[in-house]
């Protein structure tokens, strides 16, 4: 998964922010029983968690929809990422893509596969074809 949008780009420093999609109980042990693992709400019922040791961006979740949660790509440890067909795997945005409204064109718009977003709105996610044919 890959999100364009001005918060996810600031709070990971990079052009597209990465992530996989889990179920909380993909992950084990769980975030929260990390002590340095901490979040703050970074729009009303969005969450931000990150490492209070490093400040590294470590995951996203919405209050929303509590059956998944984001977890940043760069967080896995290089064993997972470097010299094998895992990290390239995990690496190439092949599923969804958030909040295109913001892609920078040239540039961050040429990821192609999956199902592409323009926008969160508050009735789910909205696909760029049916903002397109509304608008």
């Amino acid at each position: 998964m890959a999100a364009s949008s001005t918060m996810c780009r600031k709070w990971t420093s990079s052009l597209i922010a990465q992530f996989l999609v889990l179920s909380p109980d993909q992950l084990t042990p769980a975030l929260n029983t990390f002590p340095s693992f901490k979040e703050y709400t970074s729009s009303p019922g969005r969450f931000r968690g990150f490492c209070s040791d490093c400040g590294t961006s470590i995951a996203w979740r919405s209050a929303d929809y509590t059956p998944i949660f984001d977890l940043y790509l760069g967080t896995l440890d290089e064993e997972w990422l470097v010299d094998g067909e895992m990290g390239k795997t995990l690496a190439i945005p092949n599923g969804t893509q958030y909040w295109l409204q913001n892609a920078i064109k040239g540039v961050t718009d040429k990821l192609k596969g999956g199902r592409e977003y323009r926008t969160e709105g508050p009735d789910e996610l909205r696909d760029l074809d049916s903002i397109s044919k509304t608008t």
